[in-house]
């Protein structure tokens, strides 16, 4: 007798199947979020399902509890690097312009409570290099910036002669820069004729 040896039969190979992938583990959507704080977020934003978090994504507008407000587009919860930003804080003052780091950094619009405008480059929340200023009463002041010290002079020289408050004054009469006083003299002419 010889003794033949049978294979037995090979298992299959499981084999990877093609064209599947694993689904999204985030979820991208818009909507408003309110903190136990009391901001308020409201716009887009990102679930990641893998992590169990939510963090500002998108286009969107962040109210603090005391009332400023950041508008933007969000990057995981931070304002994004390089995108003009609009902040407006509550005691009135606005930027408008770019953010690295929660500061205010490149090209970028400062408006102060007055209505005073500053226009310049930023670098940490400080202006550097050249700047132009609009004061409340629509004067230019030009000037440049280093170190947190500015150094500005305005547009026009006279400018120490004007005012806000938008008096006006009355052209003094010849008499009146002679120190009479033309009023006086008019009611004195005037009584005088009738007193014949």
């Amino acid at each position: 007798m010889s003794s033949r040896k049978t294979k037995s039969p090979e298992k299959p190979k499981k084999s990877k199947k093609a064209g599947k992938e694993k689904p999204s583990a985030d979820v991208h959507d818009s909507g408003r979020f309110e903190h136990e704080t009391g901001d308020v977020y409201e716009g887009a934003f990102v679930a990641k399902k893998k992590d169990h978090v939510v963090k500002m994504h998108g286009e969107g507008a962040y109210t603090t509890a005391e009332g400023d407000i950041y508008k933007g587009h969000w990057d995981s919860d931070k304002l994004a690097t390089n995108t003009d930003v609009e902040i407006t804080y509550i005691e009135g003052s606005t930027y408008q312009g770019a953010m690295k780091d929660w500061a205010y950094f490149g090209k970028g619009r400062y408006q102060y409570p007055d209505g005073s405008t500053l226009e310049a480059d930023f670098f940490d929340n400080i202006p550097i290099g050249e700047l132009a200023l609009e004061d409340p009463n629509g004067h230019s002041w030009f000037g440049t910036a280093s170190q947190g010290y500015a150094w500005l002079q305005p547009a026009n020289h006279y400018y120490e002669k004007l005012e806000k408050t938008g008096k006006t004054y009355k052209k003094k009469n010849v008499d009146e820069a002679a120190g009479g006083d033309a009023v006086n003299k008019d009611k004195n002419s005037s009584m005088n004729k009738t007193h014949v």
